[in-house]
């Protein structure tokens, strides 16, 4: 009766078992699944292989079907790997028996019984690695007999080639002919297939135990071909060349856009075509080192550039053609550094959008009237704010449109102040700036004046949104699976009409003359818009230009942060952007802005009001029906005067000012300025309601400090004209 449960017992732990192994071996293997560590391909425009980008292993791995690799491949790895390959099922028994008799009789040395298909198996589950011995080969034995009942021996054998291990982070013989010699698998050599046999075994062996194996696997071939005493010799090595040869050959102008595209691809897939033009890159790259040559003896070492096209049949996108991160990817220090991307101090460049934004919103028109005059403005209880402009002086009344083409700094600080500085702060970060992470306040009215930095490829976006009617564009990258890849998304910043009138001043050559003369390299002999940037102390120059087709941006400087020797932004990224523009036009029709909602008026420059004969008249394009038909009153041939009017240039109204008692009270006083005082018969200031005070002529003076809440009250006479109220503490 016992022996019968017993039995029993046997027969049930039996079928438990050939069950359990029938259900692991039945289920289903499919091939496409064998490639989920396989790299993208990232090319050029034309088709020029660039690098690939990296799975989860941080490796490069290709993948070619079967078809493509010489016949001589399969039977080296054949040989060398598994003699037996083609008629075994997964495991071959006679190695094993081999490979056990080695390890009871060889003292200790065995011979490798792990077939093609185990190898595979290893591969495709690297875990196993850290199971115990036993374990292990059992899980190798059982799931190599699973992919031989559910693939065709091509179809391991494919996966195998594709997938093995070859020298450091090369995955498979793809990859390893392109990183190696340089090559497509199918132009492979028979010498080159038995080099990358070899590396299997040993990915990094030295020169003595490398060209032993070599030289033994050769014996084992029938084919005819010398030995070699360095098979290294069939690479391409550069350890061979000097750092500087290195350096010479390889400039990496791709590299910088490889190494980001490669953090931007997720989606699995063969290959991603990119928008990047190699030919173009190249022109780039020669334009920006022979530009760094004439510029080094300005303490600049370093710059970069970019180039965006319009997309054919598109209004809201723009395609990244050219990007140079770099002088020189391989350079030793920061060469790797790509100043592209990297963000910096933006100097005036931000102007235009801020102009855009307070166009848009009503505060102003293109024809508003600004004061450049010296102001301290008030920043409550954080002290006060004392912009300068570049040239140190004070060009007093002007248009916005000449205060935008002339880069004039007081007036953006104007202009920041009107709208409010979160009402910029944000519109900065609708427009792609989203690195800008601390409060409005912390940047203050400075970010007019670029205090909260931008990127290259994020300030040369944000300008084609006057290429694209006042669309913030996305940027194509090119396409991966046949779907495009994109940087960015698109939304409405401000209206074309708005877009179309900072297109005309930023484009109009004779606008800035004042600041940058009759000739600079912000002068094309076709039509361009463009602004430059340089942030304080020379350390940042920009450059960014457009016109109806491209947009191409360039900044100067060193990635130590160094200052420059006073390198502004047209004489230093102004002279990259000029040859750019000229090489990218150079077979193109040189076609003029074609205005579709402005109209071009004439205005006085002291007024802003439609010019009459005595007027000094400034030409604009402002949008149409908009403008009153309200004309210029104030001018005789003997008079000029503000549309400003009387008023306080400094104290500004709530400005505090510091008492320091460690000094004298005379070295403290506080000055005061009038503007305008010349219109007034009978100037007259009081100071707290009690102190009569006579200003100077030219409408200065200076009052002693004493802590507390002050105010200051102009008369003409009985008239009160203009009052401001400041404190000091």
């Amino acid at each position: 009766m016992i022996s019968k449960k017993v039995n029993i017992i046997i027969i049930l732990l039996g079928g438990g078992i050939l069950f359990t192994l029938a259900a692991f071996l039945l289920r289903p293997i499919y091939f496409e699944s064998l490639r989920n560590h396989s790299t993208v391909r990232i090319v050029t425009e034309e088709g020029t292989l660039i690098g690939r980008g990296k799975n989860s292993n941080q490796t490069k791995q290709d993948w070619e079907q079967i078809r493509e690799y010489p016949n001589f491949v399969l039977e080296i790895i054949k040989i060398a790997e598994d003699k037996r390959f083609d008629s075994h099922h997964g495991v071959d028994l006679l190695a094993g028996f081999n490979s056990i008799r080695s390890y009871l009789f060889s003292k200790g040395k065995r011979g490798g019984a792990s077939t093609i298909t185990m190898q595979l198996v290893r591969i495709q589950n690297p875990e196993i690695r850290s199971y115990p011995f036993f374990l292990r080969k059992s899980f190798e034995i059982f799931e190599a007999i699973r992919y031989e009942i559910w693939l065709s021996k091509s179809e391991i054998l494919e996966a195998y080639l594709n997938s093995v291990s070859i020298h450091s982070n090369l995955v498979g013989f793809p990859s390893a002919s392109l990183t190696l010699f340089g090559k497509h698998i199918r132009f492979l050599s028979v010498e080159e297939a038995v080099y990358l046999t070899v590396l299997i075994r040993k990915n990094k062996p030295g020169l003595e135990e490398l060209s032993v194996r070599y030289n033994n696997l050769i014996e084992r071939i029938p084919y005819e071909f010398p030995k070699l005493k360095d098979p290294n010799e069939l690479t391409l090595n550069f350890q061979s060349k000097s750092k500087s040869e290195l350096t010479e050959d390889w400039k990496g102008e791709n590299q910088h856009f490889l190494n980001w595209i490669r953090k931007l691809i997720s989606i699995p897939s063969e290959e991603f075509v990119s928008s990047l033009s190699s030919e173009l890159n190249s022109e780039l790259h020669s334009i920006v080192n022979s530009e760094l040559e004439g510029l080094t003896k300005w303490n600049v070492s370093n710059a970069s550039a970019i180039v965006l096209e319009r997309v054919p049949d598109k209004v809201d996108e723009l395609e990244l053609r050219a990007m140079i991160g770099s002088k020189n990817f391989f350079e030793d220090g920061n060469g790797m550094v790509n100043g592209s991307l990297a963000y910096r101090d933006a100097g005036s460049t931000l102007k235009p959008l801020l102009y855009a934004i307070a166009i848009d919103k009503g505060y102003y028109t293109v024809n508003s009237i600004f004061s450049d005059e010296k102001y301290s403005f008030s920043l409550g209880q954080g002290g006060n704010y004392l912009p300068r402009n570049a040239d140190l002086r004070y060009w007093g009344d002007l248009t916005l449109a000449e205060a935008l083409g002339n880069s004039r700094n007081i007036p953006a600080v104007t202009v920041i102040n009107q709208i409010g500085v979160p009402t910029f702060f944000r519109f900065l970060q609708s427009a792609g700036f989203s690195h800008l992470k601390e409060s409005p306040q912390f940047y203050g009215p400075g970010l007019a004046l670029g205090a909260g930095g931008t990127s290259l490829l994020q300030l040369t976006r944000a300008y084609g949104s006057y290429v694209m009617n006042g669309l913030l564009p996305k940027i194509r990258l090119g396409t991966i699976d046949k779907k495009p890849l994109y940087y960015g998304s698109t939304q409405r910043l401000f209206s074309p009409e708005t877009a179309e009138e900072i297109k005309f001043v930023l484009k109009d050559q004779k606008l800035r003359q004042r600041a940058f003369g009759r000739r600079s390299y912000l002068d094309f002999p076709f039509p361009v818009s463009i602004k430059t940037g340089t942030s304080k102390d020379y350390r940042n120059s920009w450059t960014v230009a457009f016109n109806e087709r491209y947009v191409v941006g360039a900044w100067v400087g060193n990635f130590s942060g160094e200052r420059t020797m006073d390198v502004s932004g047209s004489f230093g990224a102004g002279r990259i952007v000029q040859n750019i523009f000229r090489n990218l036009m150079k077979d193109k029709p040189k076609q003029e802005f074609t205005p579709k909602f402005t109209e071009t008026k004439s205005f006085c420059r002291l007024t802003g009001k439609l010019a009459m004969e005595k007027c000094p008249v400034i030409a604009l394009r402002i949008r149409k029906k908009v403008i009153p038909d309200e004309f210029c009153e104030e001018h005789t041939e003997k008079t000029k005067q503000s549309i400003l009017g009387v008023g306080f240039i400094y104290p500004s109204k709530g400005q505090i000012y510091l008492y320091h008692p460690s000094y004298e009270k005379e070295t403290q006083s506080i000055p005061v300025r009038i503007r305008e005082i010349k219109t007034l018969k009978e100037p007259k200031l009081v100071w707290n309601g009690e102190k009569e005070l006579i200003p100077s002529p030219n409408g200065e003076l200076r009052i002693p400090i004493f802590r507390g809440k002050q105010s200051l009250v102009l008369y003409d006479g009985d008239v009160q004209k203009a009052t401001v109220d400041f404190e000091v503490k």
